[in-house]
């Protein structure tokens, strides 16, 4: 159960990085920076200051970023700062231990999601919208999150549930205002029976255009095979920009399977490192080599790698272990060391990013296997589930003969549209709607 009091968290990981994020939100806000800057901010509101904090016994603990937001005006709705430490996870133990030491009654870390549960308390956001801040963060496909913002920025009219829940509302309205008159000889159930199946057969519908888009690929599988020492895991480094995989002169470096998504041009694929093949390999080194066999039937391409001293008969056998196909780009290799003419794609370690990804057609390559990558759905994917539990009910109202039974399903249909976007007061059932959020959020 969340509670009151004034709550703080890392809103970035605890990792080595260039800055790492604190938020402090509640009413001694002004009280912990006044304690931990030596100076006023209650007329500093959204300015962003420079400044030294101080731990518990008045020694320097870092110098950074601070910024205070005054009630409401504020994500929570209440007094919040945000503060940005040098990115040294050991300050940020500092920090928290600093904020323990301070004994302020009600200062405590933050529960997953609990930032955002009070901006709903607060009126500062819907719930439909601060379940759209958690969508964006977990987004696999650019179409799901420019749903997912027009959500959060446009509200809860611009949902496709939207329309479905003043159906359900009207709906419920008009069956209850005919239960009192179900003796009466302007009662027409099989009227009423003839609207339910109507909202279903708008509701199986949706889901039916929509399930399809919303779960769309969106993601280009590649994998890297070709013979010993070729240059898989160079060309592997380079698409994904970093030093991921070890680049040796000695053969059978790669022994497992090292895979990396990355974004290039607006679209996401994930790459596959795998071993080399050669006649003689070691047993770690075979094991790895027909594990990538194994997943090789998902890929959605092959980049096959040759150099000068790659034979036919191992291109041939490369072609016999993996289900490559037409699905392949042929690419030669250290191509500083070719002295005659070839057709195939040719690359070299020299060569940077951009113009390998050029000479290696990644754009074109994803447009193959991804073609709906910039289709627009009306639904997210927690939108679709409860599509589908909705449609869970209609067996029973279809076979149900007795008016006042079919009010209780349709009643509990409409409590479910008002969990989905926050009629609700009852606080358990916020808690285990935010404890799936992260903890900073």
């Amino acid at each position: 159960m969340f509670s009151p009091g004034t709550i703080y968290s890392n809103i970035t990981p605890l990792v080595k990085s260039p800055v790492i994020g604190y938020r402090i939100s509640g009413p001694d806000v002004l009280d912990i920076l006044k304690k931990l800057t030596k100076r006023n901010f209650s007329r500093e509101h959204s300015v962003i200051k420079v400044v030294k904090l101080y731990n518990y016994v008045g020694e320097i603990l870092d110098k950074c970023s601070v910024v205070y937001f005054k009630s409401p005006k504020s994500f929570t709705g209440e007094d919040v700062c945000e503060i940005f430490l040098h990115g040294s996870p050991l300050i940020a133990s500092q920090l928290e231990q600093t904020l323990k030491n301070f004994k302020i009654p009600g200062l405590r870390l933050a529960k997953n999601g609990e930032f955002s549960f009070r901006s709903v308390l607060n009126s500062k956001n819907s719930l439909k919208q601060v379940k759209a801040i958690n969508a964006i963060i977990s987004n696999e496909s650019f179409s799901s999150l420019e749903y997912n913002k027009k959500l959060l920025f446009g509200g809860d009219v611009l949902s496709g549930l939207a329309p479905l829940r003043e159906d359900i509302i009207n709906l419920f309205s008009e069956i209850t205002a005919s239960i009192d008159f179900v003796d009466d000889e302007d009662f027409n159930f099989k009227q009423i029976k003839e609207k339910i199946l109507a909202f279903y057969l708008k509701c199986n519908n949706i889901l039916l255009n929509n399930k399809s888009k919303v779960n769309q690929k969106n993601i280009c599988k590649v994998m890297l095979i070709g013979p010993v020492n070729v240059g898989k895991s160079t060309l592997f480094n380079k698409l994904i920009d970093k030093d991921r995989a070890i680049v040796t002169d000695i053969k059978g470096t790669t022994r497992d399977i090292l895979s990396n998504k990355f974004i290039f041009d607006g679209k996401k694929f994930e790459i596959f490192d795998t071993a080399g093949q050669r006649s003689k390999q070691g047993k770690i080194e075979k094991y790895g080599y027909k594990k990538a066999q194994s997943i090789s039937k998902d890929m959605d391409h092959f980049f096959v790698l040759a150099d000068k001293n790659t034979k036919k008969s191992d291109i041939k056998q490369l072609f016999d272990d993996f289900p490559v196909g037409n699905n392949h780009t042929f690419i030669l290799t250290k191509s500083d060391q070719y002295q005659y003419k070839s057709k195939n794609i040719k690359i070299s370690q020299n060569h940077d990013r951009d113009l390998i990804m050029k000479k290696i057609k990644v754009s074109q390559i994803h447009k193959k296997y991804v073609s709906y990558k910039n289709q627009k759905i009306d639904f997210n994917l927690e939108e679709i589930d409860f599509l589908e539990r909705i449609l869970e009910y209609k067996h029973d109202i279809v076979k149900e003969t007795d008016i006042l039974i079919i009010a209780q399903l349709m009643r509990n249909i409409l409590d479910d549209f008002s969990f989905e976007f926050g009629y609700i007061n009852n606080e358990d059932v916020y808690d285990r709607v935010f404890s799936n959020f992260c903890i900073g959020k």
